[in-house]
């Protein structure tokens, strides 16, 4: 019998017409709830350089033959080697933080991650390090309601996911395709919605200083702080120490997932260079 999410996922897909529609995507994550997947003939992709980043040009791909397979510049670092399992392939992230590869007729499984965790929800993701990974249970989420956002992929991609460790300054934090969060210089941090300037949600803080910063922390605690370390805001949710990831949704909701349960490539002492890159 199919389980409760995979008639949402089912459902959500036919709504938007994904099951037949392939192509290309800058979205690089996909989530158990609300549930999304990475169809037949889809692709992830992550390219900063654009921006002055030097981060990408990294794909994932759902090819036909039922493989995924992870490209950086052109060149396959990583596959899950399925090719003949099945065909019409697609991806999927459970309730439980494991990564499905379905057979797309039958909707049976052709390979697993083989980790699972405590029923929540979690994210599968195209890192900046060019390898994969999934975060959760959800551990923090704003307060605004989810709004059902246009399933099209944008056609430049933006950063939309913020990681431990990070530190970012006044400015934009995180954007997806319409909807933006800002640290402003009054220090009030702001999901806005840019087509109708409509604000979404916001910590409601203010400081006369400017060294004010959002960071997250090794917990999944998200800050924001000012004059060396004093915290004008905070989530108030933490949970075990390690690695984290604070998203702005497709839905213009903000998650704070963790701690990373699964990846292909850890990332070890590059944290560090990736956060200047941002910051400077």
């Amino acid at each position: 019998m199919a389980s409760a999410t995979s008639v949402r996922l089912l459902i959500l897909l036919l709504t938007f017409g994904l099951l037949s529609r392939p192509g290309s995507a800058t979205d690089f994550v996909i989530y158990s709830d609300p549930p999304t997947a990475l169809l037949p003939g889809q692709m992830f992709h992550y390219d900063l350089t654009p921006q002055g980043i030097a981060y990408g040009k990294a794909s994932l791909v759902m090819q036909p033959d039922c493989s995924l397979v992870l490209y950086f510049h052109g060149e396959k670092t990583w596959a899950t080697n399925t090719t003949g399992l099945g065909d019409n392939c697609y991806l999927t992230i459970d309730s439980n933080g494991e990564a499905i590869l379905h057979q797309r007729n039958i909707h049976y499984p052709a390979r697993r991650s083989n980790l699972t965790s405590v029923l929540g929800s979690y994210a599968f993701l195209l890192q900046w390090n060019e390898g994969l990974g999934i975060y959760g249970p959800a551990i923090w989420s704003s307060s605004n309601e989810g709004e059902l956002s246009d399933p099209e992929p944008s056609n430049i991609t933006t950063d939309y996911v913020f990681y431990s460790y990070s530190v970012l300054p006044i400015g934009k934090i995180l954007e997806y395709k319409n909807y933006r969060l800002v640290l402003k210089d009054d220090y009030n941090v702001v999901l806005l919605d840019t087509n109708t300037g409509e604000i979404n949600w916001q910590t409601n803080t203010y400081s006369p200083l400017h060294d004010c910063f959002t960071t997250l922390d090794a917990n999944g605690e998200l800050f924001v702080e000012h004059n060396r370390r004093d915290i004008l805001w905070r989530s108030n949710v933490t949970s075990t120490s390690y690695l984290y990831i604070f998203v702005l949704r497709y839905d213009a909701k903000l998650v704070i997932y963790g701690p990373q349960l699964w990846t292909t490539k850890p990332f070890g002492r590059c944290m560090g260079l990736y956060f200047e890159k941002l910051v400077g």
